[in-house]
């Protein structure tokens, strides 16, 4: 017979005090009880008195004979730690998921009469900066932390410093500027997933979901391909910033390469002498064996950037060893100040081929340039192909590419 641990659990004086309210409380006869058990009816009068203790056993056997007179006699078992630790992380599940709040909310203040259910985390100026510490490890710019903090604090003064699901949602309508609203959305989730994490991790993602990060509101210039005035301005403020982010920007604004493809390459693939980077991308459907580089471009890697990345002891053996993170961070944060928030790195890529179209560059030549496709009777080795895609394609770059590095 399989018995059920719930009765191992209660003490003897809590056994013998469901046979006494069975007996005293709801006036069943000492047979009865016995008949329910499955013993005698002078075992329970032993019972009774507390000379001698039913067993989890007979206890069952009881409850399985009449389940609706016995759980009304039921005393709560003794509560061990990790039950309250179980307990506790089934209810922050349930408190993340906003169909289960309000109901676990409800149920908690009908079992505890008075008890104020609230989710909420006091912001102190030592959060801030703590917050200032992490931002700063991620390598941003300093001009970055700054608005961040800037942006964060803002919204806790807002709010008197407590974030609670309800006073999060005061971001939507505390400032009537979108950019406003929606920096500050990302500065609060930022700060709740690196500082409000750590301090409070229960509460920490039903506040972090409490807000969604609204999209980028489509400037009216969003569908435009940008000029090279335009791409060359958000160059210079890059290059101001670091020189990874205008080494990145300039080489895919001259070459149309994929930022992931640019991202990945290493500094082994890096041929100064021959103005070419290659990539090594020779699988999946985005194929890009190598890209030229112009003279400009050769230039300021040589004499600006490899410097620049050699000073900050830069590891490992990828030629932009700097974070995607961090790059996306800097290059927003040069669109910005050039006033074009709207030109993403991704536009460089149609900027580029739109150029050489311009120019009346064959289209078969852009695929290549660019490597959407490859051509036909792919030779043996990469090598082979190589040669002969510098044969066929370094005059075209070298006549019709834009030109960026100053």
């Amino acid at each position: 017979m399989f018995v059920n641990p719930y009765w191992a659990k209660l003490s003897d004086e809590q056994k013998i005090g469901v046979v006494r309210c069975l007996r005293e409380t709801l006036g069943l006869s000492v047979s009865d009880i016995a008949r329910m058990a499955g013993v005698t009816p002078a075992a329970v009068v032993q019972w009774l008195s507390g000379r001698s203790t039913p067993t989890p056993e007979k206890l069952q056997k009881m409850h399985e004979t009449d389940p609706l007179t016995v759980e009304k006699c039921l005393p709560a078992p003794p509560v061990t730690q990790l039950e309250i630790d179980i307990a506790l992380e089934t209810l922050a599940r349930a408190l993340r998921d906003k169909s289960l709040r309000e109901y676990v909310t409800t149920r908690l203040a009908q079992l505890l009469p008075g008890l104020k259910i609230e989710i909420a985390y006091t912001a102190t100026a030592n959060d801030v900066e703590l917050f200032r510490q992490k931002l700063v490890a991620e390598n941003l710019t300093g001009d970055t932390v700054n608005r961040y903090i800037r942006y964060l604090v803002r919204f806790l003064q807002h709010v008197g410093w407590s974030l609670t699901p309800e006073s999060l949602q005061s971001v939507y309508t505390y400032s009537d500027s979108y950019k406003i609203r929606r920096e500050t959305i990302i500065a609060l989730k930022r700060f709740i997933d690196l500082v409000v994490k750590a301090r409070e991790p229960q509460i920490a993602p039903i506040l972090y979901d409490a807000v969604k990060t609204p999209p980028v509101k489509k400037n009216k210039n969003g569908f435009r391909l940008p000029t090279i005035e335009e791409v060359r301005r958000v160059w210079e403020e890059a290059h101001k910033i670091s020189p990874c982010a205008a080494a990145v920007w300039g080489i895919m604004a001259e070459t149309g390469v994929r930022f992931d493809h640019l991202h990945r390459a290493a500094i082994t693939g890096l041929q100064l002498d021959k103005r070419r980077l290659l990539l090594g991308e020779t699988d999946g459907p985005k194929k890009q064996p190598l890209i030229f580089l112009t003279e400009g471009a050769v230039r300021y890697l040589k004499e600006v950037y490899l410097p620049w990345r050699e000073a900050h002891h830069a590891r490992g053996d990828k030629l932009f060893p700097c974070k995607e993170h961090t790059l996306y961070e800097w290059l927003k944060e040069a669109r910005e100040r050039a006033g074009l928030p709207w030109l993403e790195p991704r536009l460089l890529r149609k900027f580029h081929a739109q150029w050489l179209l311009d120019r009346g560059v064959d289209v078969a030549d852009i695929a290549l340039l660019q490597g959407r496709s490859l051509p036909g009777g792919l030779a043996v080795t990469i090598e082979h192909y190589i040669q002969d895609y510098e044969r066929r394609l370094r005059t075209v770059f070298e006549k019709y590419t834009p030109r960026l590095f100053s």
